[in-house]
């Protein structure tokens, strides 16, 4: 298969067929450098995806219509597809222009809340130590959870912290359960419980998610110095991705 950045780009776009995506599969698995690039290829398609790079997609639209329409002799220049493939012109331009400070540039806490936030799976597991009461109500919040039934979800964990105040799992997963539905003062004061309790499982995450919503309530001092806490923690699990935020946020 010839390795061109067509290629790249329609597999980000899932627009290989079976037997060139086999192929395409097995030459990734076979090339460091390959993989290296397809990497490069991802960033590009995220900052291209976000708000604040739309007038450039712009800029190439009106690019091309007016290459088409010139009347100088010179052979004209069209795209394959309308915008499948403008990408890969953009990646021409941002290695032109310095692809470091397109990437790099701030963003809103908004956007930043968007990429670095992703959706946390719900798996929970019945303890002994939990009456039938609790390990029923848990088992429902997870069904809810897992249906997208949110609101349901939290009701029931509501329920089991009436039960057990200190259920830090209960806490944690409403907290989830209020992020998805966009109650982000109520998650911050479930994940803020759970790290209060302190010395349990969850207490990463929740300082995780807390910094997410404080991103997402625009507390960007409060975001800040969480992330920041976060950064400077040696073996914090997102310590990487809240340097990267960090260098994001706007001053």
């Amino acid at each position: 298969m010839k390795r061109d950045r067509h290629i790249l780009q329609k597999y980000l776009d899932n627009e290989l067929s079976e037997k060139e995506l086999d192929r395409f599969e097995q030459e990734l698995n076979a090339s460091p450098d390959l993989l290296v690039e397809l990497d490069l290829y991802k960033e590009v398609d995220e900052a291209i995806s976000d708000t604040e790079v739309l007038d450039f997609r712009a800029q190439l639209t009106e690019l091309r219509e007016e290459t088409r329409r010139s009347d100088s002799g010179r052979r004209v220049f069209r795209f394959t597809s309308p915008w499948h493939y403008a990408a890969s012109a953009a990646l021409a331009l941002l290695i032109a222009i310095g692809l470091a400070t397109v990437l790099g540039r701030p963003l809103s806490n908004k956007d930043l809340f968007v990429k670095y936030m992703k959706p946390y799976e719900l798996v929970l597991t019945n303890r002994s130590i939990d009456n039938e009461a609790t390990q029923y109500l848990m088992s429902k919040a997870q069904n809810y959870f897992q249906n997208g039934e949110f609101e349901r979800a939290i009701d029931c964990f509501d329920e089991v912290l009436e039960i057990n105040a200190n259920k830090v799992e209960a806490d944690f997963y409403m907290g989830v359960s209020n992020m998805e539905i966009d109650k982000f003062r109520d998650a911050s004061e479930s994940f803020t419980r759970v790290i209060e309790q302190d010395d349990n499982l969850y207490i990463q995450k929740a300082e995780w998610f807390l910094a997410g919503c404080l991103l997402a309530m625009d507390e960007t001092e409060r975001a800040r110095r969480e992330l920041a806490m976060i950064a400077s923690s040696s073996n914090h699990y997102y310590k990487n991705d809240a340097a990267k935020i960090l260098k994001r946020m706007k001053r």
